[in-house]
C-alpha cells in the first residue's frame, strides 16, 4: 500500500493558532478598555475644572462671603458631582485674609476622585479698623521708632 501523502493542518496547528488569535484579541480589547476609561476620567477632570470655575465666579459675588463650610450640587446636569467650599481666616499677621479651599468630588465606579483649589480672599468689611489697608493697619496717630 502506497503511502498517501497528505496536504493540511493537523488538529495541534489549528488550536495552537487558535490559541494565538484568542490571546491577541483578549490584549487588544483590555487596551480598548483602558483607553475608554482614561478617556471618561479625562473628561470627568474637564468638568470637574469647568465646574470649579463656575462656583469661583459665582463666590466672587461678595454677599457669598460665609466663614466655615458650605456643601451642595450642581443639580440634574451634573449627578455625580458635588461641591465643598470652606473659608478660614489665614493664619498670617494681614487682616482681612481668608483661606478659602474649594473641593469638587465625583464617584465613577465605586471610586471617589476630586480637584482641589485653594485661593485667598481678601474682605475688607471683616476690618474693624477703617484706616487699614491690604497690608495691616495704618500707622496713623502712632509715633515711628526712633522719633521725637
Amino acid at each position: 500500500m502506497p503511502h498517501v501523502v497528505r496536504s493540511g493542518f493537523t488538529l495541534l496547528e489549528v488550536m495552537l493558532a487558535v490559541a494565538i488569535v484568542g490571546t491577541a484579541l483578549f490584549t487588544i480589547a483590555m487596551a480598548i478598555g483602558r483607553c475608554t476609561d482614561s478617556a471618561k476620567n479625562a473628561s470627568n477632570y474637564t468638568v470637574a475644572h469647568d465646574l470649579a470655575e463656575m462656583k469661583l465666579m459665582e463666590f466672587s459675588n461678595p454677599t457669598n462671603f460665609t466663614v466655615g463650610v458650605t456643601t451642595g450640587d450642581f443639580g440634574d446636569g451634573f449627578p455625580n458631582f458635588q461641591w465643598q467650599r470652606e473659608i478660614i481666616a489665614d493664619d498670617n499677621q494681614l487682616e482681612s485674609l481668608y483661606k478659602q479651599t474649594l473641593v469638587i468630588k465625583w464617584r465613577e465606579r465605586n471610586r471617589e476622585y476630586d480637584v482641589t483649589l485653594n485661593t485667598i480672599l481678601y474682605n475688607p468689611s471683616s476690618t474693624s479698623n477703617t484706616m487699614g489697608n491690604a497690608l495691616g493697619p495704618s500707622n496713623r496717630g502712632r509715633s515711628a521708632a526712633g522719633g521725637s
